[in-house]
């Protein structure tokens, strides 16, 4: 007999794939930025300080941060710092004592990556409040958020793995459809797009990052794993952490919203300067 997926697996699995799906957007953007847009890929220039700059100094300054929760000392941070090494060219660093602990060191390489979430979340919510006419979508945010937790109290809806998808996919399209009243000729528009886009090239991980984060990653991939399979055979279990992933779904899926405006700023900006 063949069981039927129930809908806290695929709200736990949507949470889990969102995670990196916004992440792996990150990267992307900023290869795209130095194949595409010549004037980016002339590092130093002022093109590039205006549009790749800032994603560089705040990843940078979220390795910092990670460092100070930590404890990890910091021997020098220069957010921004074009140079060229032996090893290619450096943008900006920050040198610290590396950690024996792989939590810790996971926490600082992975830091630019949670920081960018948080700051895609939070001016996602932001921007929907500064729409003329529009009340904001916080209060739908915390209505997705209970109907994700009330699933497995509900026998049918535990029974339709569609459900949250399809939830999800209506609150997407509710931020963006709200969003959409910031029409191009408001200044906050530009601003927010502009956000938006510097974020996601902050998200992007350094090929530094990912190896040394990658025995953390492990562990989070295998935990994620574990929990996959609990929340298949036994989704009341979900219990145990009580609207945990239900909350992550719906943050991923609002970071991932504004990666989107982020990513229509970027083509717009690849569309001017293709003009003559």
């Amino acid at each position: 007999m063949v069981r039927i997926v129930n809908a806290y697996f695929t709200v736990v699995l949507t949470a889990i794939i969102l995670f990196f799906v916004v992440w792996a957007l990150g990267w992307l953007l900023e290869k795209m930025s130095h194949r595409l847009l010549g004037t980016v890929s002339k590092i130093g220039s002022k093109a590039w300080y205006l549009l790749v700059g800032p994603g560089v100094a705040l990843h940078e300054s979220s390795h910092g941060l990670g460092c100070l929760l930590t404890g990890t000392p910091i021997v020098e941070f220069k957010p921004i710092n074009v140079e060229v090494t032996d090893e290619g060219v450096v943008l900006g660093y920050v040198k610290y004592r590396r950690p024996t602990s792989t939590l810790k060191n996971a926490v600082i390489n992975l830091a630019p990556v949670v920081v960018s979430l948080v700051l895609l979340i939070f001016f996602a919510l932001g921007a929907t409040y500064l729409v003329p006419g529009s009340p904001g979508i916080g209060g739908e945010a915390l209505d997705l958020l209970g109907e994700l937790i009330a699933i497995r109290s509900n026998p049918v809806l535990l029974n339709d793995s569609v459900y949250p998808i399809i939830q999800i996919l209506d609150f997407v399209y509710l931020f963006l459809y709200t969003f959409a009243g910031l029409t191009v000729l408001s200044p906050v528009f530009w601003i927010v797009a502009f956000l938006a886009m510097t974020i996601m090239f902050s998200n992007a991980p350094s090929d530094v990052d990912i190896r040394n984060a990658i025995p953390g990653l492990r562990v989070i991939i295998v935990l994620d794993l574990v929990w996959l399979a609990v929340a298949y055979f036994l989704p009341q279990a979900g219990m145990l952490l009580y609207g945990l992933f239900e909350f992550l779904a719906v943050m991923w899926a609002l970071a991932l919203a504004f990666a989107a405006v982020g990513y229509g700023f970027f083509i717009l900006v690849f569309a001017l300067s293709r003009l003559k």
